[in-house]
């Protein structure tokens, strides 16, 4: 089940506070237990493994992580967490990022762009791709997602692919096709419970916008 990134996963980890400010929040969280999670992120973030291991899916790519590797992750992201937690605790530096761009201008995917001056309807943006990011499995209609905004349609569709990049339809299969992607890969599901979990309630649908997305069927994916 994925749902928002907040204050650190302090459900399951040991987090210690090390600094805050308008702009950036720094962490250190422990995990005693193994932990696997499913996250929308509203902010960009910045990983740094201390000790132990853990594996991160993001936008389609597998990071295996050890002490000393760093990562970092753009706003408006699903990410994917593993941690196993063996002999030792898992512990890690997590860093969130207002992103405003005094700071660091755009981020997209890893690449920097300078601010592009719609600061103001981030915050919006991200309860909205939120409740998107958490609803992934249900086949709800733009419009649900509209009338949650207060707006209709036409200028929701507007709105998100300003503040986005894309059309909220984009996205949504875009965040659907990487999270069916994962679940085939490191879970091991089948194409069609993969297509099912993942909000697609047809699996020629889901097959053809799969290749399309991925230059290869989900049955190709090996487990």
């Amino acid at each position: 089940m994925i749902r928002t990134y907040e204050n650190f996963n302090a459900v399951k980890a040991d987090v210690r506070l090390l600094y805050s400010d308008p702009g950036v929040h720094m962490a250190l969280c422990r995990y005693r237990r193994p932990s696997e999670d499913e996250f929308f992120m509203p902010r960009a973030a910045i990983t740094h493994v201390q000790e132990g291991e853990k594996v991160v899916y993001l936008n389609g790519v597998k990071h295996e992580m050890k002490a000393g590797d760093t990562l970092y992750i753009p706003r408006y992201s699903l990410v994917y967490s593993d941690i196993p937690v063996r002999k030792a605790a898992f512990s890690a530096v997590n860093v969130l990022l207002e992103e405003s761009p005094a700071l660091l201008g755009e981020w997209d995917d890893g690449a920097f762009v300078r601010g592009n001056g719609h600061a103001a309807g981030r915050e919006d943006a991200a309860d909205i791709l939120g409740l998107m990011a958490c609803s992934i499995s249900e086949q709800l209609e733009l419009q649900h997602y509209a009338q949650s905004a207060h707006m209709s349609l036409s200028t929701f569709k507007r709105w998100f692919r300003r503040e986005v990049g894309h059309s909220p339809g984009q996205w949504m299969i875009g965040r659907r096709l990487e999270r069916a992607q994962f679940l085939l890969r490191e879970k091991g599901y089948r194409v069609a419970q993969a297509a099912q979990e993942c909000g697609f309630g047809d699996v020629s649908y889901f097959i053809r916008q799969y290749r399309k997305r991925f230059g290869q069927t989900p049955g190709a994916v090996p487990n």
